[in-house]
């Protein structure tokens, strides 16, 4: 694994590479809100996948050591993604992500339908199926850019958090199987995940307002995405409604939908499961020829 930074408009992007066998195609994984990429290093380090492409996972602006006090929207971190590409020489790739980062997938594919290889929404966020806490702040959503700008008032006049400690997601994220192993309940990750004074501490003040308005904002129309797709919903619909998400990911066209016996954190509860998908839904796109290289 490689880790590096891109200084790019403000802020110095941190990202994990693993270069795998060279083979010269690439899978994007993006984290969920309050999260980085550790939340996919578990997967990225054991996956056979290596042996046929690379593995980028960002931790995306204002998340992680991508630390960011600026304004923030979900269009930066398309350009973001882009601009990783670049960096790493990829013309396309396949863009996955869970929870805000499936969002952004959907948002990649619709802003660079030529650089999207294919498609891997772990689930997705669609605001008409948000439920419970949410989807009452979905209605809220325009007060969260203005407290955002309050807090970005008092950061320009130098009063801000000095320290924002990272969580490594990867032995959190076993550390709590071990817990459900061992109880037979997932109450503790619900707790744990689903804590705003958890996620706070993570994130400096502004982006995490920002990001969680990004959540909940409306997403482009799905139809138009032509990559193929794979969404991973879970059974437990902590944060939404599972057959209004499949009816609005219904819309792409080429698309396989499988539902994991999960509360929401699918990485974390569904690990093994999500990881036979993931492989097996990749393996065949990676290794099928791309459309241009097809003889007449």
């Amino acid at each position: 694994m490689q880790e590096k930074y891109l200084e790019r408009r403000s802020c110095n992007l941190f990202y994990r590479l693993w270069p795998g066998a060279g083979a010269r195609q690439l899978l994007v994984l993006c984290h969920g809100f309050s999260s980085n990429g550790t939340r996919w290093r578990e997967f990225a380090q054991s996956t056979p996948l290596l042996e046929d492409c690379q593995i980028l996972a960002p931790d995306l602006r204002g998340h992680g050591r991508s630390i960011y006090r600026g304004r923030l929207r979900s269009e930066d971190w398309v350009e973001d993604l882009a601009a990783l590409l670049d960096t790493e020489g990829f013309d396309r790739a396949i863009i996955g992500g869970h929870c805000l980062g499936a969002n952004l997938a959907l948002r990649f594919a619709n802003t660079y339908p030529n650089r999207t290889q294919g498609l891997i929404l772990v689930e997705p966020m669609f605001p008409e199926a948000l439920s419970g806490p949410l989807g009452k702040l979905h209605r809220v959503r325009v007060l969260l850019p203005l407290l955002a700008l309050i807090v970005r008032g008092f950061n320009r006049v130098g009063v801000y958090r000095r320290r924002v400690p990272e969580v490594n997601l990867t032995e959190l994220d076993r550390q709590f199987r071990a817990v459900m192993a061992e109880s037979g309940s997932r109450d503790a990750v619900r707790k744990r995940y689903g804590s705003p004074r958890h996620d706070m501490l993570h994130m400096t003040t502004s982006a995490y307002l920002q990001a969680l308005h990004e959540v909940v904002r409306p997403l482009p129309d799905p139809s138009p995405v032509q990559a193929p797709a794979l969404s991973l919903l879970s059974r437990g619909a902590l944060f939404g409604d599972p057959e209004i998400t499949r009816e609005c990911l219904s819309r792409i066209p080429d698309i396989q939908i499988e539902e994991l016996d999960a509360l929401h954190w699918i990485p974390t509860e569904a690990h093994e499961q999500m990881g036979q998908l993931l492989e097996a839904w990749s393996r065949r796109l990676i290794q099928a020829p791309r459309p241009d290289t097809i003889a007449p």
